[in-house]
This record gives structure tokens, C-alpha cells and sequence, in this order.
């Protein structure tokens, strides 16, 4: 995203919007393939508002870790971003499996 999509190589813009197109895909994975629920305890929507909430604990972890990386310790911003996908990854696996999926 930060090459080809006009973005002048801003790694925080391409950041930002990959993360949220990705999020209206994982929902679906998550709901349908990865956390499959017989017994709906939680309604569609509270589901959504608990994804979502996961998604902005997850994202703020890996949004930091990446601001650090880039700016703090001078880390390329392709493997910042790269780094930053194992944080956000096990954050919002644990939070969707604990809290929004049990």
C-alpha cells in the first residue's frame, strides 16, 4: 500500500487504511470459520462491538510498536509493519477467542 496506492510511501496512512479493510474480512473469517458458536450467547451486533473493541486494543498495541520501532529505533517501515502484524495478530486472536467469541 505504501508503493502503490499514492500514498508518497507514508507508512501511517497505508497502515491505517490496510488495517481497517482488513478488519470487515476477519470478522467474517472469525464469525463463520475460526470461532464457529452452536450456542449464540452473544448477538450479531454485540459481537460487532466486541470486535471492534478487540480490534482497537489489538490495533493501538501494533500502532505503537510500529511508531516505536520506525521512529524511536530507526527500523525500516516495511519491516516495522511487518513486526508489527505478530503483535496486532496475538492481541486480537487472544481478545476475539476470550471475549467476543467464547
Amino acid at each position: 500500500m505504501m508503493k502503490e496506492m499514492s500514498f508518497d510511501g507514508d507508512y501511517m496512512v497505508a497502515n491505517i487504511t490496510a488495517y481497517l479493510i482488513a478488519q470487515i474480512h476477519n470478522f467474517l473469517w472469525c464469525k463463520y470459520w475460526i470461532f464457529p458458536v452452536e450456542n449464540k450467547k452473544n448477538s450479531i451486533w454485540k459481537q460487532i462491538l466486541l470486535f471492534c473493541s478487540a480490534f482497537a486494543v489489538a490495533y493501538t498495541a501494533q500502532f505503537l510498536f510500529l511508531i516505536l520501532l520506525v521512529e524511536g529505533l530507526d527500523v525500516n517501515e516495511y519491516l516495522a509493519q511487518f513486526l508489527g502484524l505478530f503483535i496486532y495478530g496475538g492481541a486480537n486472536f487472544l481478545a476475539n477467542k476470550k471475549i467476543t467469541f467464547q
